[in-house]
């Protein structure tokens, strides 16, 4: 009798586990990153607080062109600045022609178009935007590279970001966020949910980009203060952190079997 309940009692343990980890190896992993005061921005790069064990590095380019006294719009996107600008608000984008104040230390689309590069350290499938300020109106453009290797920007225009160059996932998303000042915008990046890469771009919305819908003609300034994503667990092969959580619950299990059994014998010996 003690037998049996001891392989039922193993039985149930190995289910357990095998249930856990199909569970575990059919979703992906949801995390996000804080960029309001999770980043330490140095020479214009921004390296952000790792978050569910992946690593975010932040860049910005511009297609602005002029100086602050005379700005103007160029065609191909130069290296920019990412600023934080306090902890409040979230990253935005200080380009050639701007001083850095309000709303300019954002990521608009005003004498040239802003946008920031996030780089993932794995594959992740964008889920939602939190945007910390917008200022009179707060339209984006998202897409993601999916080639190997890395993506040029530098001296490239809105209409490089094509399939041919690895660019996919082109999507315009419309957000009525207020006028003059709005804080804390969620914008929900659900119209691609199939595609992963680690390498994201959000910039304020350019037809030029194709995508799709058109927007208004309002100017966007934007700041990204929190974005969120999913990893897609395509091997079917769990999370090695995920199997330590698995394996010490089971362990657990396992010791309290044996005390129950070490408990049962003394009974009876009683």
């Amino acid at each position: 009798m003690m037998k049996m309940k001891n392989f039922r009692m193993t039985r149930s343990l190995q289910i357990l586990a095998a249930v856990a980890l199909m569970g575990m190896a059919s979703s992906g992993w949801a995390t996000s990153w804080a960029l309001d005061s999770g980043c330490a921005t140095s020479s214009g790069v921004s390296t952000c607080a790792t978050s569910g064990g992946i690593s975010l590095t932040v860049q910005a380019y511009s297609t602005s062109t002029g100086t602050v006294a005379a700005p103007t719009t160029g065609t191909k996107f130069a290296a920019a600045q990412v600023t934080q600008n306090g902890t409040s608000y979230g990253l935005g984008v200080v380009s050639s022609n701007e001083d850095g104040s309000a709303p300019q230390h954002t990521m608009d689309n005003v004498a040239g178009t802003d946008l920031i590069v996030l780089h993932f350290g794995s594959a992740i499938n964008l889920s939602s935007i939190l945007l910390g300020y917008t200022y009179n109106d707060a339209d984006l453009t998202v897409m993601a590279y999916t080639k190997a290797g890395t993506p040029t920007i530098l001296n490239n225009t809105t209409g490089s970001f094509t399939a041919a160059n690895g660019w996919t996932s082109v999507q315009n998303y419309f957000t009525d966020a207020g006028s003059p000042t709005t804080t804390d915008v969620a914008v929900t990046t659900n119209k691609d949910t199939t595609t992963y890469s680690s390498w994201w771009v959000i910039s304020a919305y350019n037809s030029g980009y194709g995508g799709s819908g058109t927007g208004d003609a309002l100017a966007d300034y934007v700041k990204l203060m929190t974005v969120a994503g999913s990893t897609k667990q395509s091997s079917g092969v769990p999370e090695p952190g995920s199997l330590a959580l698995v394996g010490v619950g089971l362990l657990g299990l396992l010791g309290s079997a044996r005390r129950r059994k070490t408990a049962q014998r003394a009974a009876l010996a009683a």
